[in-house]
């Protein structure tokens, strides 16, 4: 198994919930999802964005779902797939900030250091797998030409 797919309309179904353009009716059952795949070490699928259409809704929640965890998005048309494709995506600005977050932390782990101030911020562990993480995100996308 490589990862879980969250089927937001048949959830709705299942509870007997009404689908809202918001989709607050499906906060809980989302994070949820991605606790249990990111405690299997599992990539976290969000939902399908029903109305194929509107490219600037499907952007909004394209990143709503990439900074609660989610690894990727249902897609039902092609259209859709920049869309999503550039909301998972690192900027290169999240990029560059991982690199030198690496190279600052390696260093100070050769000194035998353990947290260090990075651009006013205090930095530990869980923040440089955080940017471990960007870095491997990164890899894995699609390259622009």
């Amino acid at each position: 198994m490589q990862g879980l797919v969250f089927g937001s309309d048949d959830f709705c179904a299942d509870i007997g919930a009404t689908r809202t353009e918001d989709a607050k009716e499906l906060l809980y059952a989302r994070q949820y999802l991605i606790t249990v795949a990111k405690a299997f070490q599992l990539q976290a699928i969000d939902m399908v964005h029903i109305n194929y259409k509107d490219l600037a809704g499907l952007q909004m929640q394209s990143i709503e779902g990439a900074k609660m965890g989610f690894t990727g998005k249902q897609v039902i048309h092609p259209d859709q797939i920049s869309v999503v494709n550039e909301a998972f995506s690192p900027s290169q600005e999240k990029i560059q900030w991982a690199r030198d977050l690496i190279a600052e932390f390696e260093g100070h782990q050769a000194t035998g250091k353990g947290a260090f101030n990075f651009r006013g911020h205090m930095i530990d562990m869980p923040l440089v797998l955080q940017a471990k993480n960007v870095l491997k995100l990164a890899e894995a996308m699609p390259k622009k030409n």
